[in-house]
């Protein structure tokens, strides 16, 4: 490894612009707001509210002014630019309270706990805002089991965790847990922390496979009267349900305790630890608060106060750094130093893109009344030079589009590329096809963020290849079909292609938007291209050369694409050790340590993807899609005989073993390039699958950025004009010709094309739709749905060729069924998702096979239509 950071010029990361809203204003009645201490905060129907709270309003508590708690509601509304207090002596709590905690929902401001003058309190509150009657709404919710203040709180979803805490007994280990789904089951006591603690920070942030609760230094008061000050980090994991300790907070050269602070999560992976109480001046205040109690001396005593009175007069504040920690890496790193004294004893809340901190501690006995916020700058690496080569990459598709279209004279020239593709074309097509822009960046996440573990899922379509020459080819190719559905019209009716072709083209349809949408979002997050423009490229792009030149466009295209693609990968996996300046020896310790290169689990479960999960789930998926999948099955009827075919899929599957090599290998690197450089990742990343595009901008020379940007498009590309013109290919062949007057061939060549026209057109606006009034989630569920019926779909396809008794009746209600089937499995059960495939073959299988003995129909002649009678080859 060589001793080389960045190969791009040093430039800011993560750069916080810091501002102020409008200050706390005064109580009702009052004429000076001193500002408050653990007071509840929380952003609700976009207002801010603060409730509660603590100050010193008569002076300083060493100067004999008294601690007052509060009950006064405080809302900040914003109003398009300007923003405006709310206080009414009506706002106000049910009594006053501070030092609890309190966390931000949909459903409202939950206001957990807390003390006053006389005692802990349990109580669970709700607040919301009622913004036509400019009123707080408060309900109550379970009380905690136990009364106590100074927890650290965060919310997964609606489950809301609270850990540690002080009580009237001292500080507690205790976590407990509320889910509002079902509010009724009331707090449920999960597995302890590790120490006993209060004034520790905490944030749910995913772990690269789910979210987790994260908590953060703290302290622990003693009967010694000096606390004991934490630096640790701990994770409870809600899935496997234990507490597992993580790196120290720490900066470059040492631990650091920490309490009191606030933390927020951040991006993907990131949680940012702001201010706090490193614990030296607070040491010194209590041993000797300590020592005057001690003291019988009314002299000393006297010393010792004029020493208190003094280090609290000259406190200088407390912390002003901000660490972030990467959720991934176990790395921390000082991100920034805050521009103004450090606020603890309060909360950090995300207001729309805003970062709030609003009042708070700034020294002992000391509050302010600023609302601080600010925003996280957005990088954008991209250069001209960059944008040269993406566009050099784009004229290249075009020209290849050019170039074909003058060879497309007839609809068997536009599905089947008139059987004229060399064989080692179409196997690179069928890699490039299936190796979508979302696999290109998915895969290395996956591994940076995990481990080797779905490995052996690429590895399956290896092993299911001899399966498919053996028994799926020779059908597609000795009946001369154009769509692999024909083959289910021969073997059991017109019925049962249909409704196979109708589910792929609306799987297709859907599949369109979605690897348009996804690779842009990513791409927008680290280029600062308009997202509707990526659409809008790679879609018209796509559409001119897939419309042009058919399926022999698509197929050197898919060349070219791969070629990039897979060029792009081998200079990541070059340049990458480059930037290490970790030795080998040690970057294989870091691996070993934080198991980065595991590749098997062999525990005997079907909910996580140990070994036999990906094994039986991706068997069964490539069998579905190499063996009846259009998209693919096309590719074998472009070439000039069985036997290339069959070379064309060794080589396509063959081709996954080094790739899978490569961004396996590229994830990790990753991971030893961002835990050696934590502050260069991008706590703006939204999606943890933008971390390979980010690394490519953020940190390769200009010109291989580009190139490594159009890799990603060509990836998105590839899978684009394969599913366009495998549409057109369905909906003519197995609907349009079925019904529509004979017609000439080249009115089918002309219609062809106006569907390719009109399928991308569908895709690219899906897409833009999605983009713009974010209704992705609802796009995914009804994929979702779906592909339920996917792996039924391959079932029908194993029934026809294995059995000679299946009939149309028995394999349509099995494929009915197992739709049936993969929504129990999927609502009620916790099977993997890789397992979805194997559950939907096998129930298809069982009903389909079962049906058909039991309504038995009239056997149609099978000659050359089931293994049991296949005649000899094509030659």
């Amino acid at each position: 490894m060589f001793c080389m950071h960045s190969l791009k010029a040093q430039r800011l990361h993560n750069e916080l612009i810091w501002n102020e809203l409008p200050p706390l204003p005064p109580a009702p009645g009052q004429s000076h707001q001193p500002g408050l201490a653990g007071a509840f905060t929380g952003v609700y129907n976009n207002v801010l509210i603060l409730a509660g709270g603590a100050n010193f309003p008569d002076g300083k508590p060493w100067e004999g002014g008294g601690k007052v708690y509060q009950d006064e509601i405080y809302v900040l509304q914003k109003s398009e630019s300007t923003y405006q207090w709310i206080t009414e002596p009506s706002l106000r709590l049910p009594y006053p309270i501070a030092y609890g905690a309190s966390v931000s929902l949909p459903a409202g401001v939950v206001c957990i706990g807390g003390m006053n003058s006389e005692q802990y309190v349990n109580t669970t509150l709700l607040l919301t805002w009622d913004a036509v009657k400019k009123k707080v709404l408060i309900d109550s919710l379970p009380a905690l089991p136990i009364a106590m203040a100074n927890m650290a709180t965060a919310a997964s979803g609606n489950t809301i965790y609270v850990a540690g805490g002080s009580t009237a007994n001292g500080p507690v280990h205790s976590l407990y847990a509320l889910d509002l789904n079902t509010p009724a089951s009331g707090w449920k006591r999960l597995p302890d922390v590790p120490a006993a603690l209060s004034h520790a920070v905490a944030a749910v942030q995913s772990n690269g496979e789910y979210p987790c609760f994260y908590l953060f230094g703290g302290r622990g008061a003693t009967a010694s009267g000096i606390s004991t000050l934490y630096h640790h980090s701990f994770v409870y994991d809600p899935v496997k349900a234990r507490w597992k300790a993580l790196a120290d907070i720490q900066d470059t050269s040492q631990t650091i305790n920490l309490s009191a602070g606030t933390a927020i999560a951040s991006g993907a992976n990131s949680i940012l630890l702001i201010g706090g109480d490193e614990g030296d001046i607070f040491h010194q205040i209590e041993t000797l608060t300590a020592q005057a109690n001690q003291s019988n001396d009314p002299a000393e005593k006297e010393r010792v106060n004029r020493q208190l009175s003094n280090l609290r007069n000259t406190h200088p504040g407390f912390s002003s750094q901000i660490y972030l920690y990467n959720t991934l890496t176990d790395a921390w790193t000082v991100m920034a130093t805050l521009p103004f004294g450090s606020q603890v004893t309060t909360t950090a809340v995300r207001w729309g893109d805003r970062l709030v901190i609003p009042s708070g501690e700034v020294s002992p006995g000391i509050r302010t009344d600023k609302i601080r916020t600010a925003v996280i700058t957005k990088q954008e690496y991209f250069t001209w030079m960059d944008y040269g080569v993406l566009l050099a990459y784009l004229g290249l598709m075009v020209l290849i589009g050019f170039w074909t279209s003058g060879r497309q004279n007839s609809t068997d020239d536009y599905f089947k590329g008139g059987q004229r593709i060399p064989g080692w074309a179409a196997g690179l097509s069928i890699f490039g096809t299936q190796l979508s822009a979302i696999t290109f960046m998915a895969v290395p996440a996956k591994t940076y963020a995990t481990n080797w573990n779905y490995f052996f899922l690429l590895m399956t379509i290896i092993m299911v290849m001899p399966f498919i020459i053996r028994y799926f080819i020779p059908f597609f190719r000795k009946l001369n079909v154009t769509t692999s559905y024909e083959y289910l019209e021969k073997r059991f009716n017109y019925t049962t292609r249909s409704m196979a072709s109708f589910l792929y083209i609306l799987l297709q349809v859907g599949r369109l938007a979605i690897v348009l949408l996804l690779p842009s979002l990513a791409l927008t997050l680290v280029t600062g291209i308009d997202v509707s423009l990526c659409i809008l490229i790679m879609g018209v792009i796509t559409i001119f050369y897939t419309v042009m030149g058919g399926i022999e466009a698509v197929i050197w295209t898919d060349v070219a694409q791969v070629i990039i693609l897979l060029g792009g990968a081998l200079l990541c996996i070059i340049l990458i050790p480059i930037q290490l300046d970790e030795s080998f020896t040690g970057a294989w310790q870091t691996v070993r340590e934080y198991e980065k290169l595991s590749i098997f689990d062999f525990r005997f479960t079907l909910e996580e993807s140990t070994f036999w999960v990906v094994i039986i789930g991706g068997i069964a998926i490539n069998i579905v899609t190499y063996g009846s999948d259009q998209t693919v099955v096309q590719r074998y009827l472009t070439t000039k005989d069985e036997k290339t075919a069959v070379n064309s899929l060794r080589i396509g599957a063959w081709m996954t073993l080094p790739a899978a090599l490569l961004f396996f290998s590229i994830g990790t690197l990753l991971f030893l390039f961002y835990r050696e450089y934590p502050r260069e990742v991008n706590i703006n990343l939204e999606s943890q699958d933008a971390i390979f595009p980010w690394y490519i901008v953020s940190q390769l020379p200009q010109g291989i950025s580009g190139l490594l940007i159009a890799a990603i498009f060509s990836a998105a590309m590839s899978t684009l004009s394969s599913s366009i013109n495998s549409v057109s290919t369905a909906f003519i062949n197995d609907f349009y010709k079925k019904f529509a007057q004979a017609r000439s061939d080249k009115s089918y060549l002309l219609l062809a094309r106006v569907i390719t026209v009109v399928v991308g057109v569908i895709g690219t606006v899906l897409a833009l739709l999605m983009a713009k009034w974010g209704i992705a989630s609802l796009w995914d569920q009804f994929n979702l749905i779906l592909g339920l019926f996917t792996g039924g779909i391959g079932a029908v396809f194993l029934l026809g060729i294995f059995s000679r008794k299946a009939n149309a009746y028995g394999v349509v209600t099995g494929l009915v069924l197992s739709g049936v089937v993969q929504y129990f499995v999927k609502e009620y059960t916790s099977l993997n998702l890789l397992m979805y495939a194997f559950t939907g073959c096998a129930s298809c299988l069982v009903f389909g096979y079962l049906f058909s003995i039991i309504f038995p129909r009239e056997i149609k002649n099978l000659q050359g239509l089931t293994i049991h009678t296949l005649q000899t080859k094509e030659k």
